[in-house]
């Protein structure tokens, strides 16, 4: 097992705390957004696919900026590799709503968009921390 030194441990506890700052950021934008789509009308399974795709935009950008580092890869191919773990992430996310929502739905959806929320953050970090934003490697010379 790898031995962590404190200032690694530090920089991960720091990167940490940032991606759940942005992920406030993409919650409220989420239930903002689920809240007056349905509102309008819009049914809670419409209403948090569109509002789940705006927040996923919302915290890519700001993890971009924030939380990670530079890769080294291209915008379009760290946002490909984002989206990817992001279906992962806010399918898992948009599942466990619909389920809940089917099983309790005297509950606001608001509580329901937390608590789904909530279970897909380990998901996400791990995706974007090991796979998204790590580091591309350095290309080898051919001999």
């Amino acid at each position: 097992m790898a031995a962590f030194s404190k200032a690694q441990l530090l920089a991960e506890g720091l990167r940490g705390a940032r991606f759940l700052g942005v992920g406030v950021a993409g919650l409220a934008a989420d239930t903002a957004v689920f809240t007056l789509l349905h509102g309008e009308g819009a049914s809670r399974a419409a209403a948090r696919a569109v509002s789940l795709l705006l927040a996923t935009g919302v915290t890519w950008s700001l993890n971009r900026w924030l939380t990670f580092h530079n890769s080294g890869r291209a915008p379009a191919h760290e946002l490909g590799r984002y989206a990817l773990v992001a279906l992962v992430a806010q399918g898992f996310n948009y599942s466990l709503f619909l389920v809940l929502s089917a099983l309790l739905p005297a509950v606001i959806p608001q509580l329901l968009i937390l608590v789904s929320a909530v279970a897909a953050t380990a998901i996400s970090y791990s995706g974007q921390r090991l796979f998204t934003f790590r580091p591309a490697r350095a290309t080898q010379p051919s001999p």
